[in-house]
C-alpha cells in the first residue's frame, strides 16, 4: 500500500489499442514473449487485433484481482450513512461518519451528492448545469471548453436517426429527457443503451479534439431528482475545472447589406445580447449589441459585405431564452481535513465533517475514478502471458508460432502461458476486510 513506485514497474504506457498498446502490456512485449517478429498492420494477427486482445485481457485481470491498475470510472454508487460521532464533537480533525467504497485506490471523487432532507447537494469537483427548454431543438451544438480558452469539444445536434446520426452527435428528436440521455452518452463516450432502440445507434458515442477525448476530461449525468437537468463535472483536479466553459450555439438564416450593423434574423426571441456572431462577411469579434425587434438585432461591428444565409450565434456561460438555462462551471469541492469531506484514497474511504446527509438510508450517491497509479511487474507479466496465450489459441497452424526444438506443441505452450498468468493473478487478489467504526 505504501509503495509509490518500483524500478520493476511497467511504465511504457502510451495507450492506443488500435496500435497494440494497452495499460498493462503492449505488442512488443507480447511478440518478445512469443519470440516472433513485431506485429504490424500487415501481420496476422495485426497490431490492432493484438490491441483488442490486450483490452479484453485487462478487463479480465481487473475482474480477477478485484482492483484495477488503470483509471476506471464508477458511476452512481448508493451508500447508507451512519452517524459515528456527534457533529458538535468532531470539528477539529474528526468526522461525523464515513463510507467505504466498493473499490480501493481512489483517484478522484467526481460527484458526491448527499441528501439533506429535501434535495441533494453536490460536494465534489467543479460542476456545470444545462437545462434544456421548450425550443431546445433549435440548438445547433453544445460546446465544452477547457480552461484558458483551450480545446473545445463541440457536440452537434441531429434530428435524424439510423445511419444519418453520427457517433459524435446527439439526437434531439424524441424529447428533452431522451435528448439528455443522448448528451450523457456522448460526453461519457458510452454506447447509448437508453436511446439506441429509438435512434438505431449501433456503436458507442465518440468525440475527440486533436489527441484528447471528451470523456477523459468531463463526466455527465442526469439530475436524479429532475431528469430535464444535466449535471456536467470536470475531471480536472480540484477547482481547476471551474475555469471550463459551456457554450450554446444556434443557427438562423439571416440577411444584411454591406457596411451595416443591422442584421435581419429569423427569430430574435432565441437570442441574447452578448452572443458571438459568426458567418460570411461578419467580423470575427462581432457580438449582439442590442435586440431591436422580433426580426432585427444590432451588431457590435459592421458587416464587411452582404450577408445572406446561415449565421451562427454563440452564448458562453450564458442562458439562451427558450433554448437552455446554463449554470457555468463552479467549484463545489472543499476537500480537506477541516472541510466538507476528506479521503483516505488507498483504502477507498470518504469521511464527512462539515457537510453530511441528514438521513441514513441511500442518502449518498457517489461517482468516482479509481485504479492503482502503478502497474507492478507481476501484472505486466501476467497480462503479457495471457495475451500471448490468447494469440496461440487462435493460431490453428504453426506458421506464425513455430514449435520449439524441444517439440513443445502450440497447445502445450498455450496451457503453460495461461496457467502461469492465472497463477500470478491468484496471488494478487485483494482480501475483503471489515472496518470497525
Amino acid at each position: 500500500m505504501g509503495i509509490t513506485n518500483s524500478p520493476s514497474d511497467y511504465t511504457t504506457i502510451n495507450v492506443d489499442y488500435a496500435t497494440g498498446s494497452g495499460f498493462y502490456t503492449d505488442k512488443s512485449a507480447v511478440a518478445n514473449m512469443l519470440q516472433v517478429p513485431a506485429f504490424t498492420s500487415s501481420t496476422f494477427p495485426s497490431e490492432s487485433q493484438v490491441g483488442e486482445i490486450i483490452k479484453r485481457v485487462e478487463g479480465m485481470i481487473d475482474e480477477k484481482v478485484k482492483r484495477s491498475y488503470r483509471p476506471l470510472l464508477y458511476k452512481d454508487e448508493h451508500y447508507n450513512f451512519e452517524f459515528v460521532n456527534h457533529p458538535m464533537q468532531t470539528y477539529y480533525g474528526g468526522y461525523v461518519g464515513f463510507i467505504k467504497l466498493t473499490t480501493l485506490k481512489l483517484r478522484k471523487v467526481v460527484s458526491l451528492r448527499v441528501w439533506q432532507g429535501n434535495r441533494y447537494i453536490e460536494l465534489a469537483s467543479a460542476q456545470a448545469q444545462i437545462r434544456l427548454l421548450e425550443n431546445y431543438r433549435d440548438i445547433h451544438s453544445i460546446v465544452l471548453q477547457l480552461p484558458n480558452n483551450g480545446v473545445e469539444f463541440e457536440m452537434l445536434s441531429e434530428s435524424a436517426i439510423g445511419g444519418s446520426l453520427a457517433n459524435d452527435e446527439f439526437n434531439n428528436a424524441y424529447g428533452i429527457k431522451t435528448t439528455n440521455d443522448e448528451i450523457v452518452a456522448l460526453i461519457n463516450e458510452q454506447f447509448p443503451s437508453k436511446t439506441s432502440t429509438f435512434t438505431k445507434a449501433t456503436a458507442a458515442k465518440s468525440l475527440t479534439s486533436g489527441t484528447l477525448s471528451i470523456s477523459d476530461l468531463f463526466f455527465a449525468q442526469k439530475d436524479s431528482e429532475d431528469s430535464t437537468n444535466l449535471l456536467i463535472s470536470s475531471l480536472l483536479a480540484g477547482e481547476d475545472g471551474s475555469e471550463c466553459k459551456v457554450k450554446i450555439k444556434t443557427k438562423q438564416t439571416c440577411s444584411a447589406s454591406s457596411g451595416t450593423t443591422t442584421l435581419t434574423v429569423a427569430d430574435s426571441s432565441k437570442l441574447v445580447v452578448g452572443m458571438a456572431v459568426s458567418g460570411t462577411n461578419i467580423p470575427t469579434a462581432a457580438t449582439i449589441s442590442s435586440i431591436n425587434s422580433s426580426t432585427s438585432i444590432t451588431l457590435s461591428l459592421a458587416t464587411t459585405g452582404t450577408v445572406s444565409g446561415d449565421v451562427i450565434f454563440t452564448a458562453t456561460d450564458t442562458s439562451v431564452p427558450t433554448l437552455a438555462t446554463i449554470t457555468k462551471f463552479t467549484d463545489k469541492q472543499d476537500l480537506k481535513r477541516l472541510g466538507s469531506f476528506w479521503t483516505i484514497k488507498d483504502e477507498g474511504r470518504i469521511f464527512f465533517l462539515r457537510d453530511y446527509p441528514y438521513h441514513t438510508q441511500n442518502s449518498i450517491i457517489v461517482s468516482y475514478i479509481a485504479g492503482d497509479a502503478r502497474v507492478p511487474a507481476p501484472i505486466h507479466e501476467a497480462a503479457t502471458k495471457l495475451v500471448a496465450a490468447e494469440i496461440l489459441r487462435h493460431d490453428d497452424q504453426t506458421i506464425l508460432i513455430a514449435e520449439t526444438g524441444g517439440n513443445i506443441s502450440v497447445k502445450e505452450k498455450y496451457d503453460i502461458l495461461r496457467k502461469e498468468g492465472m497463477d500470478i493473478l491468484t496471488g494478487k487478489g485483494d482480501i475483503v476486510f471489515l472496518i470497525e467504526n
